[in-house]
């Protein structure tokens, strides 16, 4: 029990990104405390503490996690319940609340506070300015454009840094794998992307006969992928480009689209 305690302990400050200042969860925890005292409204005082304080105390509690992971067969997830805590709402309402007598003061302290305590995001390398208005890169926009079509769905086959994107910007769009085969951990296994992604060089024939297996009406290749024979000797014609990324399209095989 105490190991499974520990393991909260670790997911928590994790997640209240202890390793880098921790401050904007010291704010939340503290606000948390001075509404407990404060807060004479019920129904508020109700969403506000005691909603989340038994959300705490059920966090940290290991018989409440080994039902959540049996339940659920999943311990990855488990961190999600500290979504339910609200931490903009009870900081936010906590200062205000704290600071409502001197409100001009007040809302120097509070906006100090959040850039002192905060984290400039813009300076991750997750965070890009955005292409486009879908906010997806315009290569995965611009291959869609091109082959999708009018009504139905189709398969086609795209390099792994594709997968998140051709299904965010349309459903008519099919893959053969998801964004299942990019989570090491899960451990899942798929021929095809197998053929796509882990050998060096493409082998071309058995690449084909599963491709068409699915069917893929087309492949999308980067256009330095190295491959045993070109594609081209196999039914597929360059259909188009976009970018690094060459569009091979399947000629010998009929493929309609689904609706």
């Amino acid at each position: 029990m105490w190991g499974i305690f520990l393991e909260s302990v670790v997911i928590f400050k994790n997640y209240m990104g202890f390793d880098q200042n921790g401050y904007l969860a010291g704010i939340y925890l503290f606000m948390l405390l001075y509404l407990w005292l404060t807060e004479k409204d019920k129904r508020l005082k109700a969403v506000l503490v005691y909603a989340p304080t038994v959300i705490l105390l059920l966090f940290f509690c290991p018989l409440f996690r080994k039902a959540f992971v049996g339940i659920l067969d999943d311990s990855e997830t488990y961190y999600r319940l500290l979504w339910l805590l609200q931490m903009s709402l009870v900081s936010a309402y906590g200062m205000i609340k704290l600071c409502g007598r001197h409100r001009r003061i007040g809302l120097v302290i509070m906006c100090a506070a959040v850039i002192v305590c905060g984290d400039y995001v813009y300076d991750s390398e997750n965070i890009a300015k955005a292409e486009n208005a879908y906010h997806l890169p315009q290569d995965a926009v611009d291959i869609v454009d091109l082959i999708e079509p009018g009504e139905g769905r189709i398969t086609i086959l795209v390099p792994a840094d594709l997968i998140y994107y051709v299904r965010q910007y349309s459903t008519n769009i099919e893959l053969p794998y998801g964004r299942e085969m990019l989570i090491d951990r899960w451990g899942y296994w798929n021929d095809m992307y197998s053929a796509m992604e882990e050998d060096e060089v493409i082998k071309t024939r058995s690449f084909v006969e599963l491709a068409r297996q699915y069917p893929c009406a087309y492949i999308v290749l980067k256009e330095d992928r190295k491959l045993q024979e070109p594609l081209t000797g196999y039914g597929y014609a360059l259909y188009d480009r976009v970018g690094e990324y060459l569009i091979y399209k399947d000629t010998e095989t009929d493929i309609a689209a689904v609706k």
